[in-house]
């Protein structure tokens, strides 16, 4: 009993922890760094592939977006959440490459390679699918317009309330309300049958 009383570690103490491990980051020691990719690695990756739908793709963005994070380190305000600030420099990797492959070749080619749904828990939808209807799914998520499948991850797989993420996405939380109707819509259209 005493054992799991010591090794519960409440927000706070991971909160001063992370700050620590950003402060030495920032003067320069990259094993800091190597601990805060640990803390967000898997949470980022989850939210990259909600957008994308490529484990390879996925997996390349959150990597680089790591990088990007470590030579801006200098750049980041003590105080502020290091996540959302990570999560921006994602974001913006994950939209170019789907504005790039938008104009490259149909959505309908990309295809998924490496998931398995046995060792990856995605969110609140991964429950209800099967293989088959998981495939489906990130497939009308790849196939749903950028600025609706931004909301709509943000909301079900990060949990966002409408306000952080239209602040987040720098929209007014009406157009946050239209987008997410659009994208469920969008959704139920693409998979209705699986729910009958």
């Amino acid at each position: 009993m005493e054992e799991s009383k010591a090794s519960k570690v409440t927000p706070v103490a991971i909160e001063a922890n992370e700050s620590k491990l950003i402060e030495s980051a920032q003067e320069g020691d990259s094993v800091a760094f190597g601990k805060l990719v640990r803390i967000h690695q898997k949470r980022l990756f989850r939210f990259i592939y909600g957008m994308i739908g490529s484990f390879d793709q996925a997996e390349d963005i959150v990597q680089d977006a790591f990088v990007r994070a470590y030579k801006a380190i200098d750049s980041f305000k003590p105080g502020f959440a290091f996540y959302p600030w990570l999560a921006r420099i994602a974001r913006n990797l994950a939209l170019n490459l789907i504005h790039r492959e938008e104009k490259k070749e149909s959505l309908d080619r990309l295809t998924e390679q490496g998931f398995d749904p046995a060792t990856n828990s995605l969110g609140p939808f991964e429950n209800l699918l099967d293989a088959e209807g998981k495939k489906r799914f990130y497939e009308a998520l790849k196939a749903m317009p950028a600025k609706n499948r931004s909301v709509f991850v943000l909301r079900q797989f990060e949990e966002m309330d409408y306000a952080s993420i239209a602040s987040y996405l720098k929209i007014p939380p009406g157009t946050v309300d239209s987008r997410l109707h659009r994208a469920r819509s969008f959704l139920l259209e693409a998979l209705g049958d699986l729910l009958e």
